[in-house]
């Protein structure tokens, strides 16, 4: 089964209009290459003693957390906008972004490449060779049957994935 944060980054119905500036910092990191500083972000990890004295565990599965962000790569315990590792669980920033807030982040990646020209390197891109089905590159609404994507440079299987999936019949019109 695909991660809450794999569907909150690939899933969801949007416009253009529906950017936030959250969906803003992203873009500018495509643009500069510079993350925000946890310091700048407000990134704090909440300790796991007073969370469990305080909530029951369906208050703790609904708690905002870096795992449940469109921003975060749980793999890599990381974050497409805010610099260093982040714990996935008790990590948590104020540019937190759940499923169903502004942007897909693949749709931001996709006005990045129309307006400057061009396309993120696989790095960028977080490309895996085999992904969790249903949110592979052949699921995605960027790829392309040539073995090509609009958003990463390259050649691309269709078992494989990227940190920007949008699935088939998600986000902006292309």
């Amino acid at each position: 089964m695909a991660k809450e944060s794999g569907i909150a980054k690939s899933i969801g119905k949007q416009t253009e209009e529906d950017m936030k500036a959250e969906d803003q910092l992203l873009y500018n990191y495509l643009k500069t290459g510079k993350k925000v500083p946890k310091s700048e972000a407000g990134y704090r990890e909440q300790q796991q003693q007073q969370q469990n004295e305080y909530l029951n565990q369906k208050d703790r599965e609904q708690q905002p957390s870096c795992d449940k962000c469109k921003f975060n790569l749980p793999a890599e315990q990381i974050c497409h906008i805010v610099e260093g590792n982040v714990n996935n669980e008790r990590g948590i920033s104020e540019h937190f972004s759940p499923k169903g807030h502004g942007m897909l982040p693949g749709d931001i990646v996709w006005n990045y490449v129309k307006k400057s020209g061009e396309k993120l390197d696989h790095n960028i891109g977080r490309v895996i060779k085999e992904a969790t089905e249903g949110f592979k590159c052949k699921d995605c609404k960027y790829y392309m049957y040539s073995h090509r994507c609009l958003l990463l440079k390259g050649r691309l299987e269709p078992e494989m994935s990227c940190a920007f999936i949008v699935k088939t019949g998600n986000g902006i019109e292309v």
